[in-house]
């Protein structure tokens, strides 16, 4: 057996992965209302679990090319149609989208907000296609 696969339950299907962490989020105190009335403070906590399940490109492992076989087919439009100058110029640009929207990924992950790479993605590919292809207007 692999050290990362999950040894599998009597039944014979495989265990939920195991959280090894927890993280305190937020601590919140409360004074005591029902307690001998002295006014004795109480913390909660708020825990939330991250599994980490996979690494690879895409939510799916049938999707995990999708996303780098699109970006490497618009490199390879951009330095047929643009030359190989916009080509570079587009990598340069997706790069800096890609960081930028792995950056609003994460915000929005660790603020619990339900996240969709894709949008991001898109809007990546078009921001630097539409840039490359202003910036090519006047080659000769």
């Amino acid at each position: 057996m692999h050290p990362t696969e999950q040894p599998p339950r009597e039944n014979g299907s495989p265990q939920e992965p195991q959280v090894h962490e927890a993280e305190v989020l937020h601590e919140q105190g409360r004074h005591d209302e029902h307690g001998t009335g002295n006014g004795a403070r109480r913390t909660s906590y708020t825990v939330r679990f991250v599994q980490f399940g996979q690494s690879g490109f895409g939510a799916t492992p049938s999707e995990g090319c999708l996303a780098p076989a699109i970006t490497f087919g618009l490199f390879l439009g951009c330095l047929v149609q643009l030359g190989i100058l916009a080509a570079i110029g587009f990598v340069v640009f997706w790069c800096v989208g890609a960081v930028v929207g792995t950056l609003l990924q994460v915000r929005r992950t660790l603020n619990r907000q339900p996240t969709n790479p894709w949008i991001w993605r898109v809007a990546n590919w078009l921001v630097c296609l539409m840039l490359v292809s202003w910036l090519a207007e006047g080659r000769p």
